[in-house]
């Protein structure tokens, strides 16, 4: 028997995707992406073995009374050892969030964890789910090809109410924006190397 904590806010795809919850406020999704990029930190850093997720998405954070955010469900987690670049191992995911360089090789490193925390930073944003369920799944379709060119505009621009939820209507802070969106930004970047670690992920 498995017993688990109970967490009453369900899960964070609930709060932005289901039918009929009400819009979550600015400094609700910043506490959830903080929680979140502390949790990934944690299992990237301070575990040993370290522990690759393999799974983040919106519906693997849950939300305690507080709106705290837990990362969850740990069936597709790989352990990995000091001195070990990547694991190469069976794809593995939920499509919309696979890091492409993993889908595409089946080399897993920490950094598929973090493309993927991005596109669930991309969902606090702009409200878009990852990919359009009535479409053909392809790799990189969807929310990431839309937001890499938005987010830059953004950040040039200054101007987010492009890229930010609708449903925010425009109540949000622009400089706590900025960071999320820039933060957002490199961690879907075209090459993992060049992506941050958890724990240099720039957030307010």
């Amino acid at each position: 028997m498995l017993v688990y904590e109970f967490v009453p806010n369900k899960t964070l795809e609930f709060h932005l995707h289901g039918e009929g919850s009400p819009a979550m406020a600015w400094a609700t999704r910043l506490r959830i992406a903080l929680g979140a990029a502390k949790g990934l930190a944690y299992l990237h850093e301070d575990c040993h073995p370290r522990i690759i997720h393999r799974d983040i998405k919106s519906a693997n954070i849950l939300l305690d009374n507080n709106f705290e955010a837990m990362v969850a469900d740990f069936g597709l987690a790989k352990l990995t050892y000091d001195g070990i670049t990547h694991v190469s191992t069976r794809v593995m995911g939920t499509f919309g969030y696979l890091a492409p360089e993993y889908a595409s090789s089946g080399k897993l490193t920490e950094k598929s964890d973090v493309y993927s925390y991005g596109v669930m930073l991309m969902e606090l944003l702009t409200g878009r789910r990852p990919i359009d369920a009535t479409a053909h799944l392809v790799l990189e379709d969807g929310l990431v090809e839309w937001a890499r060119p938005a987010l830059s505009r953004a950040l040039a621009d200054g101007d987010y109410d492009a890229v930010a939820d609708p449903r925010l209507q425009g109540s949000y802070d622009p400089v706590e924006m900025a960071r999320v969106v820039a933060s957002a930004a490199a961690c879907v970047r075209h090459s993992a190397k060049k992506s941050p670690k958890m724990s240099q992920v720039p957030m307010p």
